[in-house]
This record gives structure tokens, C-alpha cells and sequence, in this order.
């Protein structure tokens, strides 16, 4: 009988042996006892103590392994989640943070759209809004501003005598300070218009553009007065004034060099006088024009200027206008012109 495993008691076999497998791990006692042939039973019998080991992976010390082993694999994956979380919630972050850059950028675009509109209303509102009647000239103008606020800007003005005086400018640079410029030249013009010294104008806008300290901000200026059939006029920095003389059928081109206002002090600038006939046309235009590129990155160029012009300067002040507006469309393929496109047309009647 082994105790621990014989449930049902001694076990009686004529078999010198016994034979016991699988058995569980334990501690177990292996009793026996036998008759002889009258059958008296040995009473006191053997006992021989057994103990089972358990295999190696059911041992505390597999079971020790078992936990580190579990421990490791529920703090790995515990890291992977921690990670992985940390991972969305930062990814969750930059997309708030890209986001909320985004609505912040469209929230100043916005607001620097506004200003730029209002800017752009501004300088438009610094153009006069009716033309001069003046008995023996028709006059035309055009403007189209770029996308952004340029620094264009062109004025007249009529003395007492009946002397026109006209301008055309071009602020360096675009947007804000440009439009700050032409604010500024709009109201020095306005002071010294009916000066009939040209040269002293320009000396006194430069000093007072150069008082304000904007930097490198200038403005580009054409000043130019026509009393009866006489033309007096002075540049700075702007391109050649272009005029149709009628009697000849030729373009005759005016230029003079100047620093643009507000660049130096007590700049030398140029004066030209000539005299006007009948049918004689002025072309005053601000670079925007001869500087338009076209698909092929071309620039239009002043040779092309001349040509336009030449081809349309015996027509009407607005018939010239119109034509030199739609040479400049279709050159620029419809596109919105990168800098203001200005143009200041006078006729001799």
C-alpha cells in the first residue's frame, strides 16, 4: 500500500513487486507487509518514506521566474501604453498648437488685410477726384493699384493764373509706409503747388520727407507746370517723360536724373522748359508699366512704352488711356500688376 495514493487500502498480489508511475509530487509512505503459507500475516511489516519532487517548472523558484517574467511583460506593455499615449497626446498637442497658430495667423492675416484695404482706400483717397477743366487741354488718368498698397500717386492743381500744375509720384516700397508717403507728399504738394519754383518744391518736400527719418523709404516725383503753351518740369528718379510732338509725328523723350525726394539734401535736380503746339501730347507714367512682366517673365520696357504710345498719340487723352491700359492686361496675361500702374496723359488742343 503507498500512502497518499491508495485510496481504497492494502493492495494483495502474489507479485513480488509494484509498480507505481506518474505520480504527483509528494511525500508518500510505501507499506509492506506478508503471509506465509498458513496464512498468518506479518503485522509489524516494512514502510519506506517517498517523496516526489515536483519538475523544475512547477518549483518556487520556476514560480519566482514566472512572476518577474509577468511583472516585466505588464510593465512593458504598461510603458508601451504610457508611450504610445504620451505619443497621441503630444501628437494631439502640435495638432492643437498647429491649429491654433493657424486660426491665430488667419486672425492676423485678417486684421493685416483690413489695415492693408483701409491703406489702399487712403491712397486712393488721396487722388483728386475731378480732373482740371482746363480750356486747352484734355486731360486722362489711370490707375490700377497692385495687390498690395502701393506707393503710386499723381495730383493737380490750378493757380490763379490758370497755370496747371501736375504730379506724378512713386513711394519706394509698398504697403503701409509707402501709403505713409504718399499721404505725406499729397499734403506738401498741397502747400507748395502754387510755388512757380519748381527746384525750390522739390528741395523743401525732399527736406521734409528726410525730417520724418523713414529709413530708406523715399519718394519718386515728376513736377511739371504748363502755363498757356509753355512747359517748365523737373524729376526725380521717375522715368522719362514721353511727348508727341504733333508738327513732327515723333516722340521726344525728357530725361532727367534725379536722386528721389527725401534720399539727400540739397540734391542739384534739373529743370527742362520747352514749348507746347497744337496736338502735342504728354505722356507721364510711373514704372509700373515698363517694368510689367509677362508670362515668359519678360519685362514690357520703355522701347515698348515709346512704341504704345507713338502708335495711339494722336487720339483722345482717353482713347490713349485705354489703349495703353489694355497693351498692359494682355502683356500681364490679366494678372494683377505687381506694382501700381499709373498714367497721367495731357493733349494740347
Amino acid at each position: 500500500m503507498m500512502e497518499g495514493f491508495d485510496k481504497d487500502g492494502w493492495i494483495y498480489t502474489n507479485r513480488k513487486f509494484a509498480s507505481y508511475t506518474n505520480l504527483p509530487e509528494g511525500d508518500y509512505v510505501f507499506k509492506v507487509k506478508g503471509a506465509n503459507g498458513d496464512g498468518i500475516w506479518n503485522e509489524a511489516g516494512i514502510s519506506l518514506n517517498i517523496k516526489v519532487l515536483p519538475p523544475w517548472w512547477r518549483t518556487i523558484w520556476a514560480y519566482i521566474l514566472y512572476f518577474f517574467v509577468f511583472a516585466s511583460v505588464v510593465f512593458s506593455i504598461d510603458r508601451f501604453q504610457r508611450r504610445r499615449l504620451l505619443t497621441k497626446a503630444k501628437e494631439t498637442a502640435k495638432l492643437n498648437e498647429a491649429e491654433l497658430r493657424a486660426q491665430i495667423a488667419e486672425a492676423e492675416n485678417e486684421r493685416k488685410s483690413k489695415e492693408l484695404e483701409e491703406a489702399r482706400q487712403l491712397q486712393l483717397a488721396m487722388l483728386p477726384k475731378e480732373l482740371p477743366n482746363i480750356p486747352n487741354l484734355d486731360i486722362a488718368v489711370y490707375m490700377q493699384t497692385a495687390t498690395e498698397v502701393g506707393g503710386d500717386y499723381y495730383d493737380f492743381h490750378v493757380g490763379m493764373d490758370g497755370t496747371l500744375t501736375v504730379v506724378i509720384g512713386d513711394a519706394t516700397g509698398h504697403g503701409l509706409n509707402a501709403g505713409t508717403i504718399v499721404t505725406a507728399t499729397k499734403s506738401l504738394f498741397s502747400t507748395h503747388a502754387a510755388n512757380p519754383d519748381i527746384l525750390f518744391t522739390f528741395s523743401e518736400i525732399s527736406r521734409c520727407i528726410k525730417g520724418m527719418k523713414f529709413k530708406r523709404l523715399t519718394m519718386c516725383l515728376s513736377l511739371l507746370k504748363i502755363e498757356g503753351n509753355n512747359l517748365r518740369m523737373s524729376a526725380a528718379g521717375m522715368p522719362p517723360a514721353l511727348i508727341y510732338r504733333d508738327n513732327k509725328k515723333e516722340i521726344e523723350e525728357i530725361m532727367l536724373k534725379g536722386m528721389p525726394l527725401g534720399a539727400t539734401d540739397k540734391f542739384p535736380y534739373e529743370l527742362s522748359e520747352t514749348k507746347l503746339g497744337r496736338g502735342d501730347t504728354i505722356l507721364l507714367s510711373s514704372d509700373g508699366f515698363p517694368e510689367l512682366f509677362n508670362e515668359k517673365k519678360e519685362m514690357f520696357g520703355y522701347d515698348r512704352v515709346k512704341e504704345t504710345f507713338s502708335s495711339v498719340a494722336d487720339r483722345s487723352s482717353e482713347k490713349i488711356i485705354e489703349h495703353l491700359k489694355n497693351t498692359a492686361n494682355e502683356w500681364s496675361g490679366g494678372k494683377d500688376p505687381d506694382d501700381d500702374v499709373t498714367f497721367v496723359v495731357l493733349k494740347m488742343k
